[in-house]
């Protein structure tokens, strides 16, 4: 076949060039496998070019702290050693509330957060009005967290690519992985639209997609699919320093490098798997509405796009990481729920360290893919100890 690829043998082979996949491979790559990433569209074409870059380390869920931690450590070092900027920067997010009842659960947050060694504060007057100057009058109180960053994730996940290649990675772009072969106990094989790559290792990093693939290798993967819609305006003056969220309703935006806000609105809205993704002018209308609620001087602010995007969702919330036990060779790294830019760094390295054979930076257990074989059994750090403590759930239903 005309575009067959030349390799048709590798240590490993990756399904998805999205952050996770491109990022592991650059790992695997620089221990001296030989790797293949698959991708059916465009390196960061999906999630991974479709997010805002937030890495937030407020109302963080507990299993995720060590990553995030990490991850802080490393996008610092990935941002120094990139060729040109993924334009990764501490700015802090601050939740804010027109509710003054609020203001004593944002002092519960504080306390939480303080107790864990982070740099929390309830803002008021005119402390919150340093931060964001136009704010509304009506906002009450805010909970900022200092330590959260932001970074492009379309930039990140190219420049991962690019290291990625550098370090001898191929990659097969505009190729689907059609299916994975195995023999019964381990990895032999993956069948794509353009031939097939032996190999005795995979890692399915396909989100949505992933189900497809693993689902017919006995791998549980309930993942299910919402839509997210997000406008960008032109380049402004400063309007906010943090990463911007209002806790009800649930509009969002953070101020890029380059001045342009990025404006949502959650929760994000359920959708099926081969349903049409699209911006609703209904959306638009609410997104511009709240922004204007909550700073009333972007009434004259130009919208210039907008885009749409996934989230893959678990049913806990939290991602599916780590091996297939009952097939040697097989790999997961999926239904990340809207938080996998932001633990990407953490995730990847610790992911490769596993499929090494080497102890991980941090822990992978509470990923296990393997955890939805059996009844899900809620500890009680799954319960928010406060009416915002849900906030950090992408798809969390509104305050009560």
């Amino acid at each position: 076949m005309a575009n067959a690829p030349n390799l048709d043998t590798a240590d490993f082979v990756v399904v998805g060039g999205g952050i996770m996949g491109c990022w592991t491979a650059l790992h695997l790559a620089r221990a001296g496998k030989t790797v293949c990433v698959i991708e059916k569209a465009e390196i960061a074409h999906n999630g991974s070019g479709r997010n805002r870059g937030n890495v937030r380390v407020q109302l963080r869920e507990t299993v995720e702290r060590d990553l995030i931690n990490r991850s802080l450590v490393l996008w610092q070092n990935f941002e120094e050693s990139a060729r040109s900027t993924v334009e990764y920067r501490v700015t802090g997010n601050l939740l804010v509330s027109y509710d003054e009842t609020l203001t004593a659960d944002f002092q519960i947050e504080v306390d939480r957060h303080r107790a864990i060694g982070l740099d929390a504060h309830v803002v008021q007057g005119e402390a919150l009005r340093e931060l964001v100057p136009q704010i509304s009058p009506d906002i009450v109180a805010g909970f900022l967290t200092t330590q959260d960053g932001h970074v492009n994730g379309q930039l990140a996940t190219w420049e991962a690519a690019r290291q990625a290649k550098l370090a001898g990675v191929r990659f097969l772009r505009g190729t689907v992985a059609q299916t994975i072969e195995y023999d019964g106990e381990k990895i032999t094989a993956v069948q794509t639209s353009a031939g097939r790559i032996a190999t005795k290792g995979v890692l399915v990093a396909a989100a949505g997609d992933s189900a497809r693939l693993l689902e017919p290798l006995g791998v549980k993967t309930p993942i299910s699919l919402a839509l997210h819609q997000i406008l960008v305006t032109e380049k402004l003056p400063f309007v906010t320093g943090p990463y911007l969220r209002c806790a009800s309703p649930r509009i969002s935006f953070c101020q890029t490098a380059s001045g342009t806000l990025l404006l949502g609105l959650g929760p994000a809205s359920d959708i099926a798997p081969d349903a049409p993704q699209r911006v609703e002018p209904s959306k638009i209308e609410a997104i511009s509405t709240e922004t204007i609620r909550l700073v009333p001087a972007l009434k004259d602010a130009h919208i210039v796009r907008s885009w749409s995007g996934l989230f893959d969702l678990t049913p806990d919330g939290r991602a599916m990481i780590g091996p297939a036990d009952h097939i040697a060779g097989l790999w997961v790294a999926t239904g990340f729920n809207g938080h996998g830019m932001a633990i990407a760094p953490a995730v990847t390295e610790s992911l490769a360290q596993s499929i090494l054979g080497q102890a991980p930076s941090v822990g992978l257990d509470a990923f296990a893919p393997t955890r939805f074989d059996k009844p899900r059994v809620l500890e009680a750090s799954d319960e928010p100890v406060s009416r915002i403590g849900h906030l950090g759930n992408l798809v969390a239903p509104p305050i009560q």
